[in-house]
């Protein structure tokens, strides 16, 4: 097959590409089906911005300090807690809680929002229990999956494609990538690394197979009070680094974004055996062990 089949729709705000290199049309294009029903239904599920989502009616509106979840949602949730813990608490799902803050028409008003409910955030303010339940410690605290859903959307999209026998097809979400398999011609994916800043411009390339790649980068959206930027990277206690690019690969889409977004708050992290990392600082110089 000399070109893929290609689909494209829009959800959580960015363009969903999936491209299949074997196998009939027809089939692909089922596959394709699927994975666009699953990726609306996941982010309308867990809309963080919509008062009648999943995740708001059940968790962040919640009346009692112990929530019972539905499955999913507390599978999500595991896998989170653990990646979360081995990034020592950097990854923080409850940053939601601190979003109010940035709303906030001056500098005084947002600071001391962000002093009132900074205590009500993190690993400590929450945690899973058995029979699928949820406890928190402050009625104040909000779970935004934001950083994550688009990437186990990602994972789950790779998972229908492996599950309709095709064995070979790249899924980008967004810059959020998982390859099945290799090109027919045997060559791995070529994925570029940007220039932070010049999105353009690759600063590097890398080559995957079965493997997922995500950025997170300083330059993607920001918001501004009083003439302050701020990144939409949020953190109680970020580090001031020097970093303006974070690129992992490993084998899953979600345990890349948790890793990309940590390392842009703080570089102090643990990095396991099976990640790749690629951090390009404010020389654009880069920091990595794809080697």
């Amino acid at each position: 097959m000399e070109k893929p089949y290609y689909f494209e729709f829009i959800a959580m705000t960015t363009p969903c590409v999936v491209q299949v290199y074997d196998g009939s049309f027809e089939n692909a294009q089922l596959c394709f089906e699927q994975i666009k029903k699953n990726t609306f239904a996941l982010e309308k599920k867990y809309n963080f911005f919509d008062k009648k989502s999943y995740l708001n009616k059940t968790i962040n509106q919640r009346k009692k300090f112990r929530v019972k979840l539905d499955k999913q949602t507390y599978q999500v949730l595991e896998k989170i807690r653990v990646l979360s813990l081995a990034t020592n608490g950097v990854f923080d799902i409850t940053m939601g809680t601190l979003k109010q803050c940035y709303k906030k028409q001056s500098l005084v008003e947002s600071e001391r929002c962000l002093e009132e409910l900074s205590s009500k955030t993190g690993l400590d303010s929450w945690d899973l229990e058995s029979n699928n339940y949820i406890s928190f410690k402050y009625p104040e605290t909000l779970v935004d999956l934001g950083g994550v859903i688009k990437e186990y959307s990602v994972d789950e999209a790779a998972k229908k494609v492996r599950q309709f026998g095709i064995k070979s097809a790249i899924v980008n979400f967004g810059g959020d990538i998982h390859t099945v398999g290799n090109k027919p011609n045997g060559k791995n994916f070529a994925i570029g690394v940007k220039n932070p800043k010049n999105p353009k411009e690759n600063l590097v390339v890398v080559n995957l197979k079965n493997q997922a790649l995500t950025t997170s980068a300083s330059y993607e959206r920001s918001v501004n009070i009083e003439n302050k930027s701020f990144s939409h990277i949020i953190g109680v206690n970020p580090q001031k680094t020097d970093i303006l690019s974070a690129t992992i690969i490993a084998d899953s889409t979600l345990k890349c974004g948790v890793y990309s977004t940590s390392f842009m708050l703080s570089t102090e992290i643990d990095i396991p055996d099976d990640l790749k990392v690629v951090l390009v600082d404010s020389e654009l110089k880069l920091h990595q062990n794809l080697q």
